[in-house]
């Protein structure tokens, strides 16, 4: 189903480019119809004909930082990375809080593995956003994280917790803190927010058998078989189309064989 969607969306995004082509062809000199089909063409993740049809537009009288924009993400995936750099120090002299431009060079550092200034730059498109989504927050902690400093790590889970408390709760938030947390081998942290994970889940056999796998690292071993339990329990009350599924199949065998090695 998934890969039946993205062929029509390429196949969509395909016809629409020759519709804008067959124009540009009636109207040779028309700047916004080059700049309509190289964001066609970046949508498509043909960056370099989008890079060309911007520099038709660009040509022809077109400027704006919509178009900027663009062509440095066009840079970017490219991995012109200079080029971007240029493009985007431009747009920030003119606007310094442009949150997609922002993130756009903190991902370049973050490429470079300058792990500091992308974490900086991420927790400045988080300070300019109107409205932040989890990703935001992820990849602001990601960089914090791979700085691999003790403040970089404490920044790394403040960051997620503030995402948490503007947010809600988010599991892929509470997620990326858990996994930090036994990183760390801060493994009474990891459980205390595994059960708040459990908490808030509708679903909660996989939060049980995630907490069963921190509390055998600690060694806390009937802890764990009570998690297992749980998370059996959990997996028991599911309707049989659901506990039938291959990849429930595969969880439940994965909760056995957890079981057993306990027992041991």
């Amino acid at each position: 189903m998934l890969l039946s969607t993205v062929l029509n969306a390429h196949g969509d995004l395909h016809k629409r480019i020759q519709e804008v082509t067959e124009e540009i062809h009636k109207n040779p000199d028309s700047a916004n119809l080059y700049f309509k089909r190289g964001k066609l063409y970046y949508q498509h993740s043909n960056y370099t004909n989008s890079l060309k049809d911007f520099k038709s537009s660009s040509k022809l009288g077109l400027e704006s930082v919509e178009q900027d924009f663009y062509i440095a993400k066009s840079n970017y995936h490219l991995e012109n990375y200079s080029r971007c750099k240029r493009i985007i120090k431009r747009i920030l002299k003119e606007d310094s809080g442009n949150v997609g431009v922002l993130k756009l060079l903190a991902d370049i550092y973050f490429k470079k593995s300058k792990y500091e200034k992308a974490a900086n730059l991420y927790d400045r498109a988080i300070l300019n956003s109107e409205a932040t989504f989890p990703e935001d927050y992820i990849y602001a902690s990601k960089a914090w994280y791979a700085i691999d400093t003790e403040y970089g790590h404490k920044q790394s889970q403040s960051i997620l917790i503030e995402g948490i408390e503007k947010l809600g709760d988010i599991i892929v938030l509470y997620n990326e803190l858990i996994s930090n947390y036994i990183d760390m081998q801060d493994l009474d942290s990891a459980v205390k927010f595994q059960n708040k994970v459990i908490k808030i889940s509708n679903r909660k056999e996989r939060a049980y058998l995630e907490l069963a796998n921190i509390q055998i690292q600690q060694e806390k071993f009937e802890e764990a078989k009570i998690s297992i339990d749980k998370a059996e329990d959990s997996y028991k009350k599911l309707p049989h189309r659901i506990r039938n599924a291959k990849f429930m199949r595969e969880f439940y065998s994965e909760l056995k064989t957890k079981k057993i090695e306990l027992k041991k």
